[in-house]
């Protein structure tokens, strides 16, 4: 990805700008194993979303959010869909303070098609021993009931014992967890969305048919729309993306097979001013029902033992094998090149316009009234191109051709040209010179004076685990046994096809821990049943 994205962009273009564009409707689902959790921890969630019918819907990311009590997101994953099934995690900002937080599920199109279908959530509890919550000398005691239909083997099983569970009778298992209870929450089940929203602010609905979209907006009172603008991604590789605001000022960057980056970098052409660049989260602008309000987390100092407890299970977390998945099938991020230069086979200078007149015959390098210039040789016409071509390091767009002659190329590793017209989505640009360094960080060059960096991720890797995530591990580092989830049926490689018993290994921690089992009976009707105990 040192190079530039092209495939899905012209598949894409038309797309984007047309705002009557048909959009199949979705709908989207998504569990978790618990509500309970630290700053830095993850947040396991298991998504699902379907089409017409029931059948896969087209979009290819599912998005994961934490909202705060004013309605303000404060994280956001960005997860792949596969047939429409999404196995990811939304890592908690350590920043965060501590409270109730709404985490909602979504696509880029869900929420404005079916509010109710399209955009789910439930709350969930996050701890910060920086940012505590009031304490007060005596909280509420919340009185959750357990369901006689869930059986288990014991109430109070001593630590590392193996605790049987047997599920309702008569009911078709859904999903069965295992895992810390929360007792600072009430409500742990998912909210209807009409019921807690006034509504979604309207925007134009655009499918992420490919991949993600980068979308930008461009908050000035008069848009040109022919004014060019690059977008670069940047990580572990790099790849270049353009495009031109429509008449409300919005731009539309398809990253098609782009998935792992971790930052942005976003210019206009010829590097003019960038002052009214911002990017669009995909995120759903709500607005919370008059008298609906996230509840108030609050501690007594009688929590303190439980909060030691949670606080040691969930750094132990980190100790657990995670494994995601690399990219098996290369994407194409670029032009095919003419030719290759691997600078470490010719004798450094410590001038980029004398390795191109030393050694690459494609390029010319030209001085007029002392600004430099390069003219790429056209081999289609058998000529010079009239102008500069498009100038790249690591796939960021360079404007500035006395910078980059005088620059030191000692930490760029190749260089690629290109010698014949090279077509980026409906711009014509005059041959490509396209310098990679060793560590994809421009080697050192500075960033153009009006660029904006812009600290944007990508999509999160898939993950690769199995059903195994959340069983106990060896001791082979001597590390005890604490983990908040025993078992769940949504990760990869379990199921509750058929089961009627369950089997878990109570931890080495002293903590109240629930059993959910998500049920239906012959009439389709699903119901959740909940049961609890203690380890001593």
């Amino acid at each position: 990805m040192k190079k530039l994205s092209l495939i899905t962009l012209f598949l894409i273009a038309a797309l984007v700008v047309q705002t009557g564009f048909a959009v199949a409707q979705e709908k989207v689902s998504f569990s978790i194993p618990k509500t309970i959790y630290f700053g830095g921890e993850k947040i396991w969630i298991a998504a699902s979303t379907t089409g017409v019918d029931n059948g896969v819907s087209a979009s290819q990311i599912i998005y994961a959010e934490l909202v705060n009590r004013n309605n303000e997101s404060v994280a956001l994953a960005k997860m792949p869909l596969q047939m429409g099934q999404a196995f990811n995690f939304l890592q908690i900002p350590s920043s965060l303070a501590s409270d109730h937080y709404l985490l909602r599920v979504f696509t880029r199109v869900s929420p404005y098609q079916n509010m109710d279908e399209g955009l789910h959530q439930q709350l969930v509890t996050i701890f910060n021993t920086q940012y505590p919550p009031e304490v007060v000398p005596e909280r509420e005691n919340l009185v959750k009931e357990g369901s006689g239909q869930i059986g288990l083997s014991t109430r109070s099983p001593s630590m590392g014992e193996s605790l049987q569970i047997r599920t309702p009778d008569g009911w078709k298992v859904l999903e069965v967890s295992v895992s810390v209870d929360n007792s600072f929450l009430e409500n742990e089940s998912q909210l209807v969305s009409s019921e807690i929203y006034a509504g979604v602010e309207e925007r134009t609905l655009v499918p992420e048919l490919y991949g993600h979209i980068i979308q930008a907006k461009l908050n000035e009172a008069s848009i040109d729309t022919t004014q060019l603008f690059y977008l670069s991604v940047h990580g572990e590789k790099s790849a270049l993306f353009t495009d031109r605001p429509d008449s409300e000022g919005y731009l539309y960057f398809d990253a098609g097979g782009m998935k792992h980056w971790d930052f942005l970098v976003a210019q206009a052409a010829k590097n003019e001013t960038m002052a009214a660049f911002e990017i669009v989260s995909p995120a759903p602008k709500t607005k919370f029902k008059a008298g609906y309000s996230i509840p108030e987390l609050k501690i007594s100092p009688s929590d303190s033992v439980l909060l030691k407890q949670l606080l040691l299970a969930g750094q132990g977390e980190y100790f657990y094998s995670q494994e995601f998945e690399e990219a098996l099938i290369p994407v194409v991020t670029g032009f095919v090149e003419d030719r290759v230069y691997n600078l470490d086979d010719y004798t450094r200078f410590d001038a980029v316009e004398t390795v191109l007149k030393e050694y690459v015959p494609e390029v010319m390098v030209r001085s007029r009234q002392q600004v430099k210039s390069f003219r790429m040789i056209d081999a289609v016409r058998e000529s010079l191109f009239d102008e500069n071509p498009l100038m790249l390091i690591d796939a960021l767009p360079i404007f500035d051709a006395d910078l980059l002659a005088a620059f030191d190329p000692k930490d760029f590793q190749k260089l690629e040209v290109l010698t014949r017209t090279f077509f980026l989505n409906e711009e014509r640009f005059p041959g490509v010179l396209s310098f990679s360094s060793y560590q994809n960080d421009f080697g050192g060059f500075p960033l153009p004076s009006n660029a904006i960096y812009l600290g944007y991720g990508g999509i999160s890797p898939k993950v690769a685990t199995e059903g195994n995530l959340f069983e106990k591990q060896g001791n082979a580092f001597n590390v005890k046994d604490w983990r908040t989830v025993l078992y769940w049926s949504e990760a990869p490689g379990l199921s509750t096809s058929g089961e009627s018993q369950i089997s878990v290994q109570v931890p080495e921690v002293r903590l109240p821990f629930r059993v959910k089992v998500v049920a239906e009976d012959a009439a389709g009707k699903q119901k959740t049943f909940f049961q609890r105990f203690s380890a001593n």
